[in-house]
């Protein structure tokens, strides 16, 4: 190989190299947790979200809560109300290079609500006014934290109320969990047991497993389902069949 061409390749092999270095993304915030239980009444109204900047400069954040509900089995935020019961101190704040903020969610609604409450804390990172004449781009961080309340004597009651198998683009099968909350209270699915059963057309049996809350965790999430509403969840498993049937059951999760 020609010293000439050596040199083309290094030419080459620094500007991908190059290219891998301005295009990897860089985590600079961290955000804990993502995931906040609180009560209406007591010491647990309250609860402290920690954002980490790893950034070398001082960045500036705020914080909105808004609610959400459920439309069609979907947990949605409103886009345009923000929430008046779940307050945020401090809102903004201005987070030095190596820092950590802490910033305090507290429940100031009903202490006896009826039915859970649910929000999305969103935690933004703010745009910083460039130099004149410098050209770059900023990326802006942004988190949803999932904030929801409920009564501390109410109970979850999550029941099975479906199951299906459906298809995706490439014709893998996976099962469709249909759960519903006659409870007070909101309710985890991924803090249950599941047991999952596909039988053939004939009724012969071609899959069973159980999961424990991890593993479920892992393929749907924590499966959040208010108090007094249904959602339809996908469990992301593939099935060895496309037809038959299918059950799914909750039970007391293994200690």
């Amino acid at each position: 190989m020609t010293a000439r061409l050596l040199r083309r390749l290094g030419y080459v092999l620094a500007a991908f190299m190059a290219v891998l270095t301005f295009s990897a993304p860089i985590v600079a915030l961290n955000v804990q947790p993502v995931i906040v239980d609180l009560l209406s009444t007591g010491r647990r109204t309250s609860a402290v979200i920690n954002l980490e900047n790893t950034f070398a400069e001082t960045v500036p954040v705020e914080l909105v809560a808004r609610p959400l509900r459920t439309v069609d089995g979907e947990l949605r935020e409103s886009e345009t109300e923000e929430a008046e019961d779940l307050l945020i101190f401090p809102a903004q704040a201005t987070v030095a290079g190596g820092q950590v903020q802490a910033f305090r969610v507290q429940w100031v609604g009903d202490p006896a609500p009826t039915q859970s409450q649910h929000f999305y804390v969103t935690v933004a990172q703010l745009p910083v006014a460039l130099p004149e004449n410098q050209n770059a781009i900023q990326v802006l961080h942004r988190f949803k934290v999932l904030v929801s309340v409920g009564a501390p004597d109410a109970r979850a009651d999550l029941r099975v109320t479906g199951a299906e198998i459906r298809q995706d683009e490439a014709g893998r099968s996976y099962p469709v969990v249909t759960v519903a909350n006659a409870g007070n209270t909101y309710g985890y699915i991924a803090r249950s047991r599941m047991t999952v059963v596909q039988r053939a057309p004939n009724g012969d049996e071609v899959y069973r497993e159980s999961f424990e809350p991890a593993e479920i965790q892992r393929r749907m999430g924590m499966g959040l389902v208010p108090s007094g509403q249904t959602r339809a969840l996908r469990l992301n498993l593939e099935l060895p069949q496309t037809g038959g049937s299918l059950s799914v059951e909750l039970s007391a999760a293994s200690d």
